[in-house]
């Protein structure tokens, strides 16, 4: 992500919901059924499930911090760029509020055995995948953004 496009808190928000969205549209997801047909966009829907949750855990990061901008978040947090910019989703979420309740959540599984496995590099894995492990991905990806709009 550019450091200077799509960093304020309302596109991280709109981004978020709109990359869950995409995923769920790659899959064939469509008013809550999942088609069974092997699809060519496995591996593509599982990519934006994981940038929905980044999107998610950086605009609830601005919100709670009172920023309105990536760059704001980063003079208050008072560390690098890197910090703020990192894909890693566990450690944007040790340094929210909400991070012990999470880990003793019930959906704290769903993060640590799936979507904490988010890496940026699936956009370049040309590597057709299982519409089952992508759908059980990006079901666990559902689970913890809904958690994590319910528990900011």
């Amino acid at each position: 992500m550019s450091k200077y496009e799509f960093g304020k808190i309302a596109d991280q928000r709109k981004a978020a919901f709109k990359r869950l969205r995409d995923a769920k549209a790659l899959l064939g997801r469509q008013e809550g059924d999942w088609y069974q047909q092997k699809g060519r966009h496995a591996r593509g829907a599982m990519y934006l499930a994981g940038y929905a949750v980044e999107c998610k855990l950086k605009a609830i990061a601005m919100e709670v911090n009172r920023c309105r901008s990536l760059g704001e978040l980063q003079a208050r947090w008072g560390v690098t760029e890197q910090d703020v910019y990192t894909h890693g989703l566990e450690a944007l979420a040790r340094r929210l509020p909400l991070y012990n309740r999470l880990r003793k959540s019930s959906v704290w599984r769903d993060f640590a055995s799936q979507v904490n496995r988010w890496r940026p590099a699936w956009r370049y894995d040309p590597q057709d995948h299982r519409n089952e492990t992508a759908a059980a991905f990006v079901a666990a990806v559902e689970t913890v953004y809904n958690w994590l709009e319910s528990n900011r």
